[in-house]
């Protein structure tokens, strides 16, 4: 009677666990991925520098000089679009890794604490009945706090990947 609460606790705790450094380790994949874009594009925006200015230096007229700078504008342009097309979909996929797990724990059987406070009312000590129906009211109200923080850090975390992706 008593061995199922802790092994249940424990199982929990690992997942809880589990499920902490498996997203610690996507965040950091992600912090990963943005470092080798940065460095790939200062990387690119160098050696494109130097070739605009070989050419700036090269033209003898004016009008082929500024021809030059006009197309490193533009290329300019374009490759900014690249990056931050490139910077979305990295947190776009971070993002969806973060709402997977988040949806997949809200529906493991150990999160489920409501169905751990009926085993323990079950198994509870004459006297505990009054103690627990607190604990299970509390949790109640508890779980639909969560629920809706849960979908209101979803919609937050939503619109700000829309916002970030928009000024881009």
């Amino acid at each position: 009677m008593t061995t199922l609460i802790p092994e249940q606790t424990i199982a929990a705790t690992k997942t809880s666990l589990d499920t902490a450094f498996g997203l610690a380790s996507k965040v950091f994949e992600g912090f990963e991925k943005l470092v080798e874009l940065n460095s790939q594009t200062v990387k690119t925006t160098l050696a494109e520098a130097q070739g605009f200015a070989a050419k700036s230096l090269t033209s003898k007229a004016p009008q082929a000089a500024f021809a030059v700078e006009e197309d490193q504008l533009r290329a300019g342009f374009q490759k900014s679009q690249a990056y931050w097309t490139h910077v979305k979909e990295i947190v776009s996929s971070i993002q969806a890794e973060f709402e997977a797990v988040g949806k997949s724990v809200i529906k493991q059987p150990s999160f489920d604490a409501k169905a751990w406070f009926d085993n323990m009312s079950k198994n509870a000590l004459p006297g505990g009945e009054a103690f627990l129906a607190v604990w299970k009211s509390g949790l109640g109200a508890a779980n639909q706090s969560a629920g809706a923080a849960y979908a209101t850090a979803t919609k937050a975390t939503k619109k700000t990947v829309e916002a970030a992706v928009s000024e881009a």
